[in-house]
């Protein structure tokens, strides 16, 4: 997707043809932008993101200007607080970092590496290192001491139901097709959609968040998980914008930067047995990529 085609799925309703519309578009884009940031709940506000997510938009804007031949002009920032544009969404947030998702390299390693730790360094959540074939050792899964040899190091794409499980092979062959994936990942799950909360939510964010997913498979589930029902914008925190679904009352939280399409920090992380660990109020800071460094 180039940067026209963003422009044209955050402000949709903006006729193809019309370029005072894109005009008035434009101006409120760059409105956005200038517009402090909400104040994370309960978190010291911080605004060293904003830079990420404004220069997406702004590139966006840039091509939009260049491609209609307009020169750019003063904006003055909107006259009500009521006029809220999609930019600030969460559902545009995905639909930016998918953009970011199919553009980031595919990286390179022995292993995929995967730790949980507390944010402030405190609590250690655990540590994995899998080869392309499969083999994984772990560090701290499931209160198991030092590293240990598992027979299998196929991933949980949701909980300990269904058919959740998937291999390296089986990341590979997921759809790239949004709505696909989300047919796909949520067929493997037992359970049901409940009102705001889809099935499908926890095993799209698995695949953004932590597991070594193709590029093309994780844009495909930022933008599935764009079109999801109850998704939230919380506001933009350290590291990029904090967004949040609720299920029956339980928070699932997760910070993504839409610059680079990594999740920072979530509150929930499905464990080695397949069920779920976090709480409501901590946050569990996430590093993730490919690593030639053994296991230790």
């Amino acid at each position: 997707m180039n940067d026209l085609e963003l422009i044209k799925q955050l402000r949709s309703e903006v006729a193809e043809t019309d370029p005072a519309a894109l005009t008035g578009a434009r101006g409120r884009l760059l409105a956005v932008m200038a517009r402090t940031a909400a104040p994370r709940r309960s978190r010291r506000p911080l605004t060293v993101r904003v830079t990420g997510l404004a220069a997406v938009a702004a590139a966006a804007v840039v091509a939009v200007v260049i491609a209609m031949g307009q020169a750019a002009a003063p904006v003055k920032p909107p006259p009500s607080a009521g006029d809220v544009l999609p930019m600030t969404s969460a559902k545009n947030i995905l639909l930016m970092a998918a953009v970011s998702a199919e553009r980031a390299p595919q990286g390179s390693g022995t292993y995929w590496h995967i730790k949980r730790e507390s944010e402030d360094g405190r609590r250690f959540w655990g540590e994995s290192w899998t080869t392309r074939d499969g083999q994984r050792w772990s560090r701290g899964m499931d209160d198991r001491p030092g590293v240990v040899k598992e027979p299998s190091g196929t991933f949980w794409l949701g909980l300990a139901n269904g058919d959740a499980k998937i291999s390296m092979e089986g990341l590979e062959k997921l759809p790239t097709d949004p709505e696909a994936l989300r047919q796909k990942v949520a067929g493997m799950q037992t359970g049901e959609s409940i009102g705001d909360y889809d099935v499908a939510f926890m095993p799209l964010v698995s695949l953004i968040a932590e597991l070594p997913a193709p590029a093309d498979v994780r844009s495909a589930a930022f933008r599935a998980l764009a079109e999801l029902p109850g998704v939230q914008r919380l506001g933009t925190v350290e590291g990029g914008e904090e967004l949040m679904v609720i299920d029956r009352g339980r928070e699932i939280r997760l910070v993504v930067d839409p610059a680079t399409s990594r999740v920072i920090r979530t509150n929930r992380v499905l464990t080695a047995d397949g069920g779920m660990a976090g709480s409501n109020d901590s946050l569990i800071k996430l590093t993730t990529g490919w690593t030639d460094q053994l296991p230790r």
